[in-house]
């Protein structure tokens, strides 16, 4: 079996959740014996990079992309509201991605196409045209969802206006896209049941992130008591990083940095830009860490403060496997089978998560047991081995 793997950004460096994830796929379809290729679309925001890790991964999937500006232009926003399309899928459509799809077409065939994420949901129709592959979309998110809770959460009109303009668009373009394709591949069951409901039709399995344990070595990690070390790694390029990260130092940090055996470290990018001006109290600001994995093990309790935002927090997966207590919101941990207070912490208001992150740092055993449990639901669920079957089985094989 051949398949092709779409992707709208690089799958390596895997310097966020959605490259981690689409190269979880790639791994667990090579590891399976099946012949996969993957062709990508390199952006000014995740162009190709050619180190050691890139090329071993671009040699074994026969790796090829096209560089498509996805920076927005106003001729190209005004054509997408005169057309109503969607204005955030437009911008990874590219005549030289269509000549590339027809040359690989006329060359090869495969069974499968895999469309990572509805941004290349545009190329449907090229593959269609030159190719008898079946088609799956691999479901990151229920993406015009987040617009859409980004625009519920705005306290300016015309920023409200823009969010509510941009989910509509998307949700036209995403539905759209099920009755054109021959299956699709949600990462979470809160998403597969929502798809479901209107599309029963379509062939579909959930298949969340995988886990290979052995890239996720757990080391042993102690607590000090009085030096409790709290953190959050995350890009702050994306808005609903921004916005959570924003409400838990306003609402939350200031009310519990005058306990001097607690710390806060952000990292990821622009997370300087957007937080170093502030008069934070006990707070490290990193944009740049080494090794992510490191830099997690290295602290002590992950907090992730999501209010908007749909799919699965890759990061908190990583977390997980990790064995680090996490505290996040019912958001922030959608799609994970978890249960609170036993295997992770759930804190959606401000007084919830105060409370939690006193009892954190009184409480040091419960949190580290919580930290054991959140390995083992990793190693019972999440494994590459139990991911792969099921991937394995909605595409036949």
């Amino acid at each position: 079996m051949k398949i092709l793997q779409l992707t709208h950004k690089p799958p390596v460096p895997s310097i966020d959740g959605g490259c981690l994830a689409m190269r979880q796929i790639t791994s667990c379809l090579l590891d399976a014996g099946i012949e996969v290729k993957v062709v990508s679309i390199a952006t000014p925001k995740h162009p190709v990079v050619f180190n050691d890790e890139s090329i071993q991964y671009q040699n074994k999937t026969r790796f090829e992309s096209v560089a498509v500006n996805t920076k927005i232009k106003i001729h190209k926003s005004i054509f997408s509201i005169l057309k109503r399309s969607s204005l955030q899928a437009d911008r990874f459509f590219s005549k030289k991605m269509v000549k590339k799809l027809e040359a690989i077409f006329s060359n090869e065939q495969f069974d499968i196409v895999i469309l990572e994420s509805i941004f290349v949901g545009n190329y449907i129709e090229t593959i269609r045209k030159h190719s008898q592959a079946r088609i799956f979309l691999r479901v990151h998110n229920i993406e015009y969802l987040i617009w859409e809770r980004l625009s519920k959460q705005a306290k300016k009109l015309l920023e409200r206006a823009v969010y509510t303009y941009l989910a509509k668009s998307l949700k036209r373009f995403e539905l759209s896209l099920f009755n054109k394709i021959d299956g699709y591949m949600p990462i979470t069951e809160v998403d597969h049941q929502f798809f479901k409901e209107k599309f029963p039709a379509v062939r579909s399995n959930v298949i969340p992130f995988a886990i290979n344990l052995n890239d996720y070595p757990l080391q042993a990690h102690t607590i000090d008591e009085n030096n409790v070390s709290f953190f959050h790694l995350g890009s702050m390029n994306w808005q609903s990083n921004i916005e959570g990260m924003t409400w838990f130092l306003e609402n939350v940090w200031e009310k519990v940095a005058e306990n001097s055996k607690i710390s806060l470290t952000l990292a990821g990018k622009d997370n300087k830009a957007v937080f170093g001006k502030k008069n934070l109290k006990n707070v490290q600001i990193l944009d740049f860490v080494e090794s992510a994995q490191q830099f997690i093990n290295d602290h002590d309790i992950m907090i992730v403060p999501l209010f908007s935002g749909s799919g699965m927090r890759i990061k908190i997966m990583e977390g997980l496997a990790l064995g680090k207590p996490i505290i996040t919101t019912t958001i922030g941990a959608e799609g994970i089978e978890i249960t609170n207070k036993e295997n992770i912490f759930i804190a959606n208001t401000k007084k919830e998560m105060i409370e939690t992150i006193m009892f954190c740092t009184n409480h040091i055993k419960k949190c580290e047991e919580i930290g054991k449990n959140a390995r083992n639901l990793i190693e019972n669920s999440y494994t590459q081995e139990i991911i792969a079957k099921e991937l394995l089985a909605i595409i036949n094989v």
